[in-house]
């Protein structure tokens, strides 16, 4: 320190400006640092700029003074030696009150005492919020709300002529809390399905009152209040946190935006201070992208958006919900969220496969837009749904569950992900935790159900199944797996009843209505009701025409034709249905993404044109994007598998369909393993094979049974029957003549012949 005044004192006052400047950038860079690394709040650096602007001009006076006093000191008259000691030299004056005071000594110390005052003050300040005492403290470290509680996000009331507005700022705000790590924001899904047990309508306002009401029956411990007002063009934005058992306000906060463009910015600084107050740590709050590159720039394509969510998640219609999204994509085509969810919710539909490959590809290249959570849900889905790297996706949703562990949307997709890997126990695990952490979504139910089917926990499955009808009554997914279990248990009867009703009841809902008859034509083929089947393909054609959906009547067409080929026995009608569909609807006419090459492949190669096969093989390997192509690696696998077996190459055929064996479709290659093995004369596996696809369990193996059901227990009886194993045979026999007992009259030749052989080894063996 000695030193360091020393050297100042022979400083010019230029030097001394240079010098502070220099220290002061140090000490912001080091005040930088330890804000972040602490987590102090953000007044720490706004403060220590203002000590060292006062610092400033008191530096720069002593400076002054000093070099003053230094200038008088060198020109006061110097005596010789001779001089000295005759007469004694006069007393160096006094200085004056502020040459004492402005020394560099009192300027040093002023500077540490007044940092030494501020960093008191922080620990003062963080030491009180964290524990909880007095105005600094938070609402968690008071134990006013536990950490991860639930909160409820109420519609924004607005004195503004526009209501678009308050719907916007409504799910500006959720989105944004959402991101929070102390608390949990209910999604709107969450929401509807209180009301529904609440036997309120989905899709009217969620008003203050009512989240209220809402709340207090979930045990939910806090509603969020907001309301825009409009005063002369400019916006004030209020929010206020409410206690839903005192209806007290826990939290006021409000910011004001000078014109609808600042809106965004206003709505990110009011959660921000709401999320501060709640608990939320400075360093989560910093680290997080503002809201309008989390969401959008344009308050229009924030509007269409928010109509998206509640069409698609409240008022069940998915249709409209999904034209929103484009509409808020044309307005803003960087709307990272936008194309997020309408890659989803195309996912979901399993439909129009182009263009769900391009919301998620675009919406995974701007992935930095979005919140944390988001963005591993975006990465996750585009590992899944588009380069179909289970591994990867696993990887994104531990990673968003470490900041997340109640995310119900994240469990339930983990668990997708290892059903994909063929770990169903894992997968059970997580279906179950996303139901668990969230009773008002159905997706991870009825997921559990299906992977307990395919775990062979009939009992479970049932009890599941029963528990989420009486959570989810009128949920069409609910109702469909209803249907499943119903086929499952032989009573396919049951089945076609409920899925009848199901069509029925949603007969304007175009997806529901194709996806309906889809089911019906498989339930009725299954017994060799052909005709009745194609009927139902005929609706599912017309209906998907209607929603301009070529790929899916293409698909439609080529079931037919599977029915001429395995079930008929007719490999000649099916190459004629197929010529005939693709002369109507040429595949130049579809996106690629969308041409069911695979299919195509497969129903040409089993009705014995390989060469057709080859060729559509080749254009899929030259047309596709390598993305896509990694998506459909599985299905690509039984394709060539099938080729190889038109080509009377069976060790190549059986290698390729075992090593297709993977994926969320236990039963694709299942189903095709027997009749390549058979095929090939070896009569030991193919019965091996053909009794492993005959008692696999699945909510919608009916699907499958439509065309392969008859076809497995009849050739099942016919090889029991030709190595002697009668017992077996006529088990099977029995079975065939059982499920196809009401078939069409062309397929009743083959039931007689079936019940024949079945009464003479009855009769040999007693």
């Amino acid at each position: 320190m000695k030193n360091l005044i020393h050297e100042i004192h022979r400083r010019s006052l230029w030097q001394v400006l240079g010098i502070y400047l220099a220290g002061s950038w140090v000490a912001l860079q080091v005040v930088e640092q330890l804000a972040e690394a602490a987590a102090l709040p953000d007044w720490v650096r706004p403060f220590s700029l203002a000590l060292l602007v006062l610092g400033f001009p008191i530096v720069m006076a002593t400076a002054f003074v000093q070099e003053g006093l230094s200038t008088k000191a060198q020109e006061a008259p110097k005596q010789s030696l001779a001089d000295v000691g005759e007469v004694p030299p006069p007393p160096a004056p006094d200085p004056v009150g502020h040459q004492r005071l402005l020394t560099w000594r009192n300027a040093m110390m002023g500077g540490v005492l007044a940092f030494a005052v501020l960093g008191l003050g922080t620990f003062a300040f963080m030491a009180m919020r964290t524990a909880g005492i007095g105005p600094a403290g938070t609402l968690v470290a008071k134990g006013v709300l536990d950490a991860r509680a639930g909160v409820i996000v109420a519609d924004f009331e607005s004195t503004a002529d526009d209501p678009g507005l308050a719907q916007a700022a409504t799910l500006a705000l959720r989105t944004d809390l959402s991101q929070s790590q102390v608390i949990t924001v209910l999604e709107p899904s969450e929401i509807a399905g209180v009301l529904q047990r609440m036997q309120r309508s989905p899709d009217e306002p969620l008003t203050p009152e009512l989240a209220r009401d809402a709340a207090t029956r979930e045990g939910v411990p806090a509603v969020v209040e907001g309301e825009i007002t409009a005063a002369g063009g400019a916006y004030v934005v209020a929010a206020r946190l409410i206690g839903t058992e005192t209806g007290d306000v826990l939290v006021s906060e409000r910011a004001r935006a000078s014109d609808e463009a600042e809106l965004l910015d206003a709505i990110d600084e009011l959660s921000g201070a709401l999320r501060s107050r709640i608990g939320e740590s400075y360093s989560v709050l910093r680290a997080e992208p503002p809201l309008e590159t989390v969401t959008t720039t344009s308050l229009p394509a924030l509007r269409k958006y928010t109509e998206a969510i509640r069409a698609i998640e409240a008022e069940g219609q998915p249709e409209r919900g999904v034209a929103l999204l484009e509409e808020a994509i044309a307005l803003d085509p960087e709307f990272a969220m936008a194309w997020r969810k309408l890659g989803v919710e195309l996912g979901n539909r399993r439909e129009n496969a182009a263009r769900r490959v391009q919301a998620m590809t675009r919406a995974f290249e701007l992935r930095d837009r979005l919140t944390p959570i988001e963005r591993y849900m975006t990465m996750a889905s585009y590992y899944t749904g588009v380069t179909n790297e289970a591994d990867r996706a696993i990887t994104a949703y531990e990673n968003l569950l470490d900041l997340d562990p109640t995310n119900s949307a994240a469990l339930n997709n983990l668990g997708q992900a290892y059903y994909a890997l063929r770990d169903f126990e894992r997968a059970e695990e997580n279906y179950l935790l996303g139901a668990a952490v969230d009773s008002s979504n159905s997706i991870p139910f009825t997921n559990a159900v299906n992977v307990q089917l395919d775990l062979g926990k009939l009992s479970e499955a049932d009890t599941m199944q029963s528990r989420t009808e009486r959570l989810f009554p009128g949920d069409p997914w609910v109702t469909e797996m209803r249907a499943g279990l119903q086929a499952g248990r032989g009573d396919d009867a049951a089945a076609v009843e409920t899925t009848e009703a199901l069509r029925d009841e949603l007969i304007g809902n175009l997806f529901w209505r194709s996806r309906t008859s889809r089911s019906l034509a498989a339930l009725r083929a299954m017994r060799g009701k052909l005709a009745a089947a194609e009927e139902e393909l005929r609706q599912a054609i017309n209906t998907d025409r209607q929603r301009g959906l070529p790929g899916e009547v293409l698909e439609e067409v080529l079931t037919t034709a599977q029915f001429d080929i395995w079930v008929r026995r007719d490999p000649a009608r099916g190459l004629a249905r197929l010529e005939s569909a693709l002369i109507e609807t040429p595949l130049e006419t579809i996106d690629p993404l969308d041409r069911p090459y695979p299919f195509l492949i497969n129903v040409f190669a089993v009705a014995g044109r390989p060469d057709r096969a080859s060729d559509l093989l080749a254009e899929l390997e030259s047309t596709l994007p390598d993305e896509a192509k990694r998506g459909m690696e599985w299905d690509v696998l039984r394709a060539r598998g099938m080729i190889a077996l038109a080509e009377d190459r069976y060790d190549e055929a059986l290698d390729l369909l075992r090593r297709s064996d993977r994926g969320g479709c236990p039963q694709c290659a299942a189903a095709l393993i027997g009749p390549i093995l058979d095929e090939a004369g070896r009569t030991e596996e193919a019965i091996a094979a053909y009794t492993t696809y005959n008692e696999m369990p699945a909510s919608l193996k009916y699907h499958f049974d439509a065309v392969f059901a008859g076809h497995t227990l009849e050739r099942l009886g016919e090889l029991y029957d030709e190595t002697g194993d009668f017992g077996n045979a006529a088990r099977y026999y029995a079975a065939f003549v059982e499920l196809w007992s009401d078939a069409d009259a062309e397929l009743q030749p083959r039931v007689r012949a079936a019940q024949t052989r079945l009464d003479a080894i009855m009769a040999e063996i007693g």
